[in-house]
């Protein structure tokens, strides 16, 4: 339900692919920004923008009006998909960084001579906007080399459609990508297939390693939660199980409770009589059982207390860590041991061209 309410998974995604497309932790900030604006542009791409059907709430609105932004007229947003396809993101990315259009302009390249498809136009990427408009530089040479005769029409795309939020680590990734997508020189159609599934694949096997850290986290706070729930309630497991094995007369007042049929559990006289007796036999779980947590000891009465506390904090831990494994975990733990629900396997379904036995 946090997780939910403050929408962890989405954020975690976002960040997780902003690292992504900067090159990892230890980039330079000037990447990270870069890769942050272009997160906020895929991101309003409507073949993602679409996948975001979560309606903003008037914290996050409130959130919204706060915050000022001034990433050249992009409006961060707060909310986002919670999961994005491997194929929508490849997609989104390649025509983003306008690849297919830089293909289309290299087919009409007249010189034979030097066809080394992706990996050539994604290694002059960088150099587009910087040579596309000074004829005398290094990098206008490498770009004519690559595109051949540069027009208006294709100066005018490179200035206006090229976007300038792309970090270099980006181009380093996708020319490594696109080398190792390279199956025949010239054909630039299969060589675009495979390079936008391996692409896919990159971004698959990041988004592995972002689920595996997000699980990390969520049980982290979770164990936070577990931890905070059974102080607040003083439940000791250590004293739970002593008081349990030691007190006859609560173990069998529980567990007469917790096996009486439907119909006497309904017998107000009986309901009331297992009140009472569960009220009298003070069950292990609360604050008013601090008492019997320390009890006096004969001996060294400083070490005697120390160690109290210390196996109340010890108690407290292991409550902790076993409410956050959450009921499925431990359900599953008593299948193993006693079938709970009393109920034989599960019958297979039957299709409608598989008729059931009789």
């Amino acid at each position: 339900m946090i997780a939910t309410f403050l929408q962890w998974r989405a954020k975690h995604l976002k960040n997780s692919i902003e690292l992504l497309l900067a090159g990892g932790s230890e980039t330079e900030e000037s990447d990270f920004t870069k890769a942050r604006n272009l997160v906020e542009i895929l991101y309003n791409d409507p073949l993602i923008n679409t996948l975001n059907q979560q309606a903003k709430r008037k914290v996050e609105q409130l959130r919204e009006n706060a915050k000022n932004t001034d990433k050249k007229g992009l409006e961060e947003k707060q909310s986002g998909p919670s999961y994005l396809p491997s194929e929508t993101f490849a997609i989104t990315l390649l025509d983003t960084l306008k690849i297919p259009q830089l293909i289309n302009n290299y087919a009409k390249n007249p010189n034979e001579e030097s066809k080394n498809s992706l990996q050539m136009i994604l290694a002059s990427y960088k150099q587009l906007k910087e040579g596309i408009n000074n004829l005398e530089s290094e990098s206008y040479k490498i770009i004519k080399k690559v595109y051949g005769d540069i027009d208006e029409d294709f100066k005018k795309f490179v200035n206006e459609e090229l976007s300038d939020d792309v970090p270099d680590n980006l181009i380093k990734s996708l020319a490594a990508i696109a080398q190792r997508s390279r199956i025949k020189i010239g054909d630039l159609t299969e060589e675009m297939n495979q390079f936008k599934n391996e692409v896919e694949t990159w971004f698959d096997r990041s988004m592995d390693r972002a689920s595996g850290v997000y699980k990390r986290n969520a049980k982290g706070v979770a164990i936070l939660i577990g931890i905070s729930i059974a102080i607040l309630t003083n439940t000791d497991t250590f004293h739970l199980v002593k008081r349990l094995s030691q007190d006859s007369v609560i173990r069998s007042t529980i567990a007469q409770s917790a096996t009486q049929r439907i119909d006497y559990i309904k017998d107000s006289e009986g309901r009331k009589e297992i009140e009472n007796l569960l009220v009298n036999a003070s069950i292990p779980i609360g604050w008013q059982n601090i008492n019997q947590q320390f009890e006096p000891n004969s001996g060294n009465v400083l070490l005697i207390r120390i160690w109290q506390v210390f196996r109340l904090i010890c108690g407290w831990i292991v409550s902790g860590l076993a409410i956050a494994m959450g009921a499925p975990f431990w359900f599953d733990i008593l299948n193993k041991v006693i079938n709970v629900r009393n109920a034989g396997p599960k019958p297979a379904a039957y299709t409608k061209d598989q008729p059931s036995q009789k």
